[in-house]
């Protein structure tokens, strides 16, 4: 049991990194190209608190590797809000990119309830 909670703990973790990694670089490029080129000037207000959601998933993401439930926390209300808001008339296909957002807090918090089962005495009646 404490052998499939570390493969889950750990897959998660990794997980979460490819997430941020993934994600960061649409993060960057976004920012590069709405944010820093005044002259075209900037996006409408629902862009930036769209980005605020992106970059809180982000942070999510991260602290979801040290600090497992605010991060997983985050992780998943900043998914919904970003993926809800950005998908539009696609909400179904974006449901599978937030899902799999999603996924590394799911692997984590199913490790962590392994470990609990492995380690916590059988409760006798």
């Amino acid at each position: 049991m404490r052998t499939l909670a570390a493969v889950a703990l750990w897959s998660g973790r990794v997980l979460a990194v490819g997430c941020f990694l993934f994600w960061g670089t649409f993060f960057v490029e976004h920012v590069r190209e709405w944010f820093l080129h005044p002259a075209r000037g900037l996006p409408p207000p629902w862009v930036w608190l769209l980005q605020l959601a992106h970059a809180a998933m982000l942070v999510g993401l991260l602290l979801l590797l040290r600090w497992e439930v605010p991060g997983g926390l985050l992780t998943i209300v900043a998914a919904l809000v970003f993926f809800g808001g950005a998908a539009g008339r696609n909400l179904l296909l974006f449901f599978g990119f937030s899902g799999a957002t999603i996924l590394p807090v799911v692997l984590v918090a199913l490790g962590r309830w392994l470990l609990h089962r492995a380690i916590s005495p059988p409760a006798t009646p």
